[in-house]
């Protein structure tokens, strides 16, 4: 079954519902018990929003009604209002003491608490959120600041924003009024992602392994590549879904049969993760060639996030590359060859296991960058990136080797895909017999 083939049932189903009310017959059980307690309440007499508000009991009242009634009540009301004053009147006596002991007490609690709040505020760290902040510029004191002083006491508390050195354009600053560059904080963002990659970085697993091998992970990569253009997902589907199998066969073995079981299913987990409309089991039963029933992949659904947790917001190299190449103000056809070599190194076991996948990016992108005879780039990435780009020149080495392979019948999709138009044509590009950085890089 199909996305289209399910919508129209669902439309279908849809339009059956609204034929149904029409007939009298509703579906909704809510709307039926509403009618149903209407018909049963209806002889009941109405009671008021708050309930019953007088102080009357079962049985008292006044027993006759009119004037005689009235004038009860009030001589009750009245003689009541007399012991009530008479009461306060000796209470305020007794407790005039015991209230100046109160108000002192909390006089000097609101002075301990504004001493406590101030010393805390002191302390604060350039680095400190501006929510935090405001949460501690709340003094409990009755001496109220005007606004004016409040936005100027926030707006001076502030973080300060980390500026590139001189001669690297400040690209955040640039981009400061557009939302989807969110540049008061991407800084911050990426260091969170970098920060991340030791927790997810994958083991060398593949010895470990009995039947699986990296060449067969290398085909498999391959149909994944091949399953993200058949179902137009977003490329961090695809990434997120190698990343997760890398994680579950370092974790379990796995028979050859189950190894596209395997991919199947990380790639159903990654599109509920990344995607608007993420394809429907039965498509991925139809891409196995029917090789699997639900029943097998909804249990390998269950297996794989008990295996590798429901913590799925893996640090990608796709998403630094996208970085880099904004910072680097390149042009489409270069960031599209950089995508070409990281998507062709997913398929490569050395660069997907015990690696950095901030280097790795920054590696695909100097990569391109070369082979396209740009300069001027260096000490822009060097600071986006926070990373020493002599330690990338290893795995610049590893990419470059990989594109000077011969290409393999198998191994087809990727080289495929980046030799259309619509990606400039970028697996056609020459590839150098050596690249080396500079000694500014």
């Amino acid at each position: 079954m199909t996305r289209n083939t399910a919508m129209s049932n669902i439309n279908l189903a849809g339009e059956n519902k609204v034929v149904g009310l029409g007939k009298g017959g509703s579906s909704i059980p809510v709307m039926k018990r509403k009618a149903q307690e209407g018909k049963e309440g209806a002889g009941l007499a109405k009671r008021a929003a708050f309930g019953d508000l007088t102080n009357a009991r079962a049985g008292e009242g006044p027993s006759k009604g009119g004037k005689e009634g009235k004038e009860t009540t009030m001589k009750k009301l009245s003689g009541m209002i007399k012991n009530t004053k008479g009461s306060l009147a000796l209470r305020g006596k007794e407790s005039k003491q015991t209230l100046v002991k109160k108000n002192t007490v909390v006089e000097a609690i609101k002075k301990s608490q504004e001493k406590e709040v101030k010393k805390t505020q002191k302390e604060i760290s350039p680095s400190s959120s501006s929510s935090s902040e405001e949460g501690l510029m709340c003094v409990f004191s009755d001496n109220e600041t005007s606004s004016e002083e409040k936005v100027v006491d926030r707006v001076a508390r502030q973080p300060s924003r980390l500026t590139p050195p001189e001669g690297v354009e400040d690209f955040d600053l640039e981009n400061m009024e557009d939302p989807q560059q969110h540049s008061e904080y991407v800084m911050e963002t990426f260091k969170y992602y970098k920060d991340r990659e030791a927790a997810f970085r994958v083991a060398d697993y593949i010895e470990a392994q009995l039947e699986i091998t990296d060449t067969m992970r290398s085909i498999l990569v391959d149909w994944l590549v091949e399953v993200q253009e058949s179902f137009e997902l977003n490329h961090e589907t695809l990434y997120t879904a190698v990343k997760m199998t890398d994680i579950y066969l370092s974790k379990k073995q796995v028979k050859k049969e189950d190894l596209q079981l395997v991919g199947a299913t990380a790639c159903l987990i990654a599109c509920k993760v990344d995607e608007r409309i993420p394809p429907m089991v039965d498509d991925f039963l139809y891409v196995c060639d029917d090789a699997y029933s639900r029943d097998q992949l909804m249990r390998m659904e269950r297996k794989m996030l008990s295996v590798v947790g429901f913590d799925l917001s893996y640090s990608l190299t796709y998403r630094f590359l996208r970085r880099y190449g904004r910072v680097c103000r390149i042009s489409m056809p270069v960031l599209t060859l950089a995508r070409y070599i990281l998507e062709l190194s997913l398929m490569e076991y050395k660069l997907n296991v015990e690696v950095s996948e901030s280097e790795v990016a920054a590696a695909a992108l100097i990569l391109a960058l070369k082979m396209k005879n740009i300069e001027g780039w260096e000490a822009t990435l060097k600071f986006y990136s926070g990373l020493d780009l002599a330690k990338v020149e290893p795995t610049l080495q590893l990419l470059l080797a990989m594109l000077q392979r011969p290409h393999k019948e198998n191994l087809k999709t990727v080289r495929s895909k980046y030799s259309h138009k619509v990606f400039h044509e970028v697996a056609a590009t020459i590839v150098p017999t050596s690249v080396t950085l500079t000694a500014e890089g």
